[in-house]
């Protein structure tokens, strides 16, 4: 399919830099395939022997540095301080030349950046991975000195979002969804992956179902929340056989 081999020449592009020693912000809304290239580029790399780390959240100076020890174990941080140990580490990229993966920068301080800074012509690249939903978050973005390049995330095709949908719907004994729904999720989705696999594991649960007809638009509506602030139920749960056990917390209606 046209669109896997846009998404392979993406991830190809991608490590071209990274060798290279760019430092990459990759940015995009949630939902949008960050955290899963992230998790494919740790992978190829880890299997052709290159030094690499991933560190699933990165908000503080500390993540950073447990990354690097994870991309060179064979360096000795265990009784030593954290400055020592960022030095070491520093050194030892380079010698061997690695790559950073690091998702969901939320937090970026100066001690930070100035450590990405030393890493530069060292160790090979890393990729900061950053959620972007507005204009404003875009326009501070490129304020900060993160990364010597910023690279947005490649949006899925709508026929390839359609597939995926339909993909998980099938692994999860889902109910047929009309097409007409099924468009309106679609749309929703505005490219991202990630949100279609996450709206599909909410559609499994019977509260957002009543008489085999599906509640599209509050399906939607969760899945943008649950992916912007976390789980929020805007249904009901499904009731229980015995309805004397079901927890009263429950049956409150979140707006």
């Amino acid at each position: 399919m046209t669109i896997t081999r846009g998404i392979r020449q993406f991830q190809s592009s991608l490590t071209t830099r990274l060798q290279r020693g760019e430092h990459v912000v990759l940015y995009g809304p949630r939902g949008s395939g960050k955290s899963t290239l992230i998790g494919e580029l740790h992978a190829s790399l880890a299997a052709r022997g290159i030094p690499c780390a991933l560190a699933p959240a990165t908000a503080h100076l500390d993540d950073i540095t447990r990354a690097l020890e994870r991309a060179y174990p064979g360096v000795d941080t265990a009784a030593i301080s954290r400055r020592r140990a960022r030095a070491r580490l520093r050194l030892a990229a380079d010698r061997h030349e690695g790559v950073l993966l690091l998702d969901h920068v939320t937090e970026v301080s100066t001690a930070m950046i100035g450590l990405l800074r030393r890493l530069r012509g060292g160790i090979a690249g890393v990729v900061l991975a950053v959620d972007i939903e507005t204009e404003r978050e875009r326009a501070r973005l490129r304020h900060r000195q993160l990364g010597t390049s910023h690279l947005p995330m490649l949006p899925m095709t709508t026929r390839t979002l359609h597939w995926l949908f339909r993909a998980h719907c099938a692994d999860l004994d889902i109910p047929r969804i009309a097409l007409r729904q099924e468009h309106q999720i679609i749309r929703a989705a505005r490219g991202r992956p990630g949100w279609v696999a996450h709206c599909a594991r909410l559609a499994a649960h019977g509260r957002y179902w009543h008489d085999g007809h599906l509640y599209v638009s509050v399906l939607c509506t969760d899945t943008e929340i649950a992916l912007r602030q976390g789980p929020l139920r805007l249904l009901l749960p499904e009731v229980q056989s015995d309805s004397t056990n079901i927890n009263s917390e429950e049956h409150q209606t979140t707006c």
